[in-house]
């Protein structure tokens, strides 16, 4: 379910026509948040002219939730809010509740405002939404921590927003011979100032690439890591069992691979420090080659050889969760990773 958040602030109170109640509060809650500091706020004395109900369309539209009351709220002895003295009122609390069990506002959205002689600790019984939490007991002074607090959540909402959608990815091939097609790697690899490689047999950065631009990368002070399956290890014989090759396939492919890394590194003229080969023995999952803020992207299926897997260009950006979970995957296998001898 997915609603637009039509409000900043729901404002919900009890007794509108009891001495004992917040209206009086409530009403100036309201004026302050939306008179003076020009938040959209719901608060039904002075947004709705129709006939009191409880405000369900209202409550799942707004993206922060208010109580105000005082110690005139009629409580069960467990402490939370009687249904039946405040049956609209339960119903709001229990609708914003909901949603916060759906995915539509952050369980924190939520603050009781208590205001007369209401006992400190007893908001937090009122309803499950409130439990666990600092509230705000009310007088002139904290009515401008009430606002900051609605805008920090409210700044919290519109970030948790904006980090669910991501326009890092840049491109999606078929296969990675269409990448090829499209990605100059060479270029890309020969001007680059970072490198970070993780695969099976990194075929693309060995076998396939213009040794030049490796060397170049190097010697104009870029930095080169390539991470390669074990060829001696537990999960390439895996790997060849799960693709049905004939045994050492792949080791083999690895192997000489390698052997050719080695000598990339033995024309190096300078800057030989910053080309590194390691080699981990751990479940592949996925062909990542990081070239500054681009990322080369596949991931292994279960029988089908990498290089007829689909591609993915991703680009690093202000908003970029799929190029730093890459990276944590990288840094977890380099963490493991044994450094392989290049002389």
């Amino acid at each position: 379910m997915s609603l637009t958040k039509t409000y900043d602030v729901f404002i919900a109170y009890h007794g509108s026509y009891d001495p004992e109640g917040a209206r009086t509060y409530a009403d100036k809650v309201y004026e302050y948040l939306n008179d003076e500091c020009k938040l959209k706020c719901f608060y039904f004395p002075k947004s709705s002219s129709d006939i009191y109900k409880a405000n369900m369309l209202e409550v799942m539209r707004s993206r922060v939730f208010l109580l105000v009351c005082t110690d005139g709220l009629h409580r069960l002895k467990s402490g939370k809010i009687d249904p039946v003295h405040h049956h609209e009122l339960a119903t709001e609390i229990d609708a914003f509740y909901a949603m916060t069990q759906m995915g539509e506002a952050n369980v924190t959205d939520a603050k009781v405002v208590v205001c007369g002689e209401f006992r400190k600790g007893d908001e937090e019984h009122i309803h499950e939404l409130f439990a666990n939490r600092t509230h705000f007991y009310y007088d002139e002074n904290s009515i401008d921590q009430l606002y900051q607090w609605v805008l920090s959540r409210l700044d919290a909402s519109s970030t948790w927003q904006q980090t669910q959608i991501t326009h890092e990815i840049q491109a999606v091939f078929a296969t990675r011979a269409a990448m090829n097609q499209s990605c100059k790697i060479n270029d890309l690899v020969a001007q680059a100032k970072s490198v970070r490689v993780v695969g099976i047999s990194n075929s693309e950065m060995t076998a396939r690439i213009n040794p030049d631009a490796i060397i170049n990368c190097i010697e104009n002070g870029g930095i080169i890591e390539m991470i390669f399956l074990d060829p001696e290890g537990e999960f390439t014989k895996k790997r060849e069992q799960e693709e049905n090759l004939r045994q050492d396939r792949i080791k083999i492919i690895t192997q000489v691979n390698i052997g050719t890394a080695c000598t990339f590194y033995e024309r190096m003229t300078k800057n030989r420090e910053n080309f590194t080969l390691y080699k981990y023995d751990k479940q592949p999952r996925m062909n990542m080659i990081f070239v500054d803020d681009k990322l080369i992207l596949q991931y292994y299926a279960n029988n089908i050889p990498g290089i007829q897997n689909p591609t993915f260009l991703v680009e690093r950006q202000s908003n970029s969760p799929v190029y730093e979970f890459c990276e944590k995957v990288y840094a977890y296998l380099k963490e493991s990773a044994v450094a392989l001898e290049v002389d």
